[in-house]
């Protein structure tokens, strides 16, 4: 049975400890996302400034001048879109590649080199991309279970006596697919913790070893990842309650509270890896102590031969 007194306290004391892999995330996600808006602040910026469209959305959100705007052939909002997408994989991708740093960090719970720290980086990357392969892959049939439901509620919606059982029918099964997808997630984290701990290189035995791990331990490896979930959509429907209440015109403010919302995100997300880590190293503290990863060579030079004089 696996320790649980201090699980996520441990953890989130390994992210305070380690906040550099935050100010990783957050400084690249900002970044990111100030190109993205780019081609549509430009596109927004020839029509609307020192026009009545500025005035209304700024004293504002005016739903109706915003798609007015939306729709102007010189605008084309919708088209400046796949640009903010290619930013957004961006970002997938540079998440993807400093999960092995990451993971390694909250392992040790030492500050790596920066060397050591990207090095973990490079040697898992590869193995993500095959994890995540196997990840699409399991999410074809919850994604087809997930359609037929929702077919099946709008079906009920207008064709049952009571008129409010495929809402609740739709209410329910986004409740289920959303539940699922998060103890699918969980599994695929054991997996890559599993994969760190031991250096594990297949990602079919991880993947498989992983499932067998989770569904041993779901209640309390659920109860976990759960807990921190639900403190992260709580801050982030507090965040945008209080956004929506600023007026318009407090631009900083309101762009603070957006920045302050994603950040608590972002940190209630590595609270998770680094409570995932520490539970599975009290689990089996033999093999997640093992050095994943090799130390630097460090060369020494060798001793001058002995002298003819000293020989005799």
């Amino acid at each position: 049975m696996v320790q649980q007194t201090g699980i996520l306290s441990e953890g989130a004391r390994r992210v305070w400890r380690h906040q550099r892999v935050l100010r990783w995330f957050f400084i690249a996600n900002f970044v990111l996302a100030a190109f993205a808006t780019v081609p549509v602040d430009r596109a927004v910026g020839r029509v609307a400034d020192h026009s009545l469209y500025s005035q209304r959305l700024y004293q504002g959100f005016d739903l109706s001048a915003f798609s007015e705007l939306a729709a102007n052939p010189e605008v084309a909002l919708w088209s400046k879109f796949p640009g903010s997408v290619l930013f957004a994989l961006i970002f997938f991708v540079f998440a993807l590649f400093l999960t092995g740093g990451i993971l390694e960090t909250y392992r040790t719970d030492r500050k790596l080199v920066t060397a050591d720290f990207f090095h973990a980086c490079g040697a898992c990357f590869w193995r993500w991309v095959r994890l995540l392969v196997v990840l699409l892959i399991v999410l074809v049939p919850i994604t087809i279970a997930a359609s037929g439901l929702s077919t099946w509620s709008d079906s009920l919606s207008h064709d049952a006596s009571q008129e409010r059982l495929g809402f609740w029918v739709e209410v329910a099964a986004l409740l289920f697919v959303t539940l699922l997808l998060m103890a699918v997630r969980l599994w695929f984290d054991m997996a890559q913790v599993h994969a760190v701990a031991e250096d594990e290189r297949a990602m079919l035995r991880a993947v498989l070893y992983s499932f067998r791990l989770t569904c041993k331990n779901f209640r309390s490896l659920y109860w976990m990842y759960f807990r921190i979930s639900f403190l992260a959509w709580l801050g982030l429907a507090a965040a945008l309650l209080i956004w929506i209440k600023i007026p318009s015109q407090r631009i900083g403010l309101s762009f603070s509270v957006l920045e302050i919302a994603l950040l608590w995100w972002t940190g209630t997300r590595l609270w998770q890896r680094a409570s995932e880590t520490v539970w599975y190293e009290r689990r089996s503290p033999a093999p997640a102590m093992t050095t994943a990863w090799p130390e630097p060579y460090v060369y020494a030079p060798p001793a001058p031969a002995a002298s003819s004089e000293d020989q005799i």
